[in-house]
């Protein structure tokens, strides 16, 4: 199964650090996620980087892009500092 490893304050919202799924898709993942977490804290949760196994999920198909039982998904908030 798929796991997705969640952002800090995401992780906290789902009281978990790693979400196991047997969703197909990255999207199907994602909305699986959004409906435990609800849309006004889904609606920050967005602006995340998506990782598939360290790669991009933009150049893997995004939301379309197949999962495989093995898969990590990682999500990474923008941050910047000086």
């Amino acid at each position: 199964m798929p796991i997705l490893v969640p952002h800090a304050r995401l992780a906290a919202l789902l009281g978990e650090t790693s979400v196991r799924s047997a969703a197909a898709t990255l999207g199907e993942l994602l909305a699986e996620v959004e409906r435990r977490v609800g849309p006004q804290d889904w609606a920050w949760a967005r602006k995340a980087t998506l990782l598939v196994n360290g790669r991009a999920a933009h150049h893997l198909g995004g939301l379309r892009a197949r999962l495989e039982p093995e898969d990590q998904v990682w999500m990474v908030l923008p941050s910047a500092g000086g």
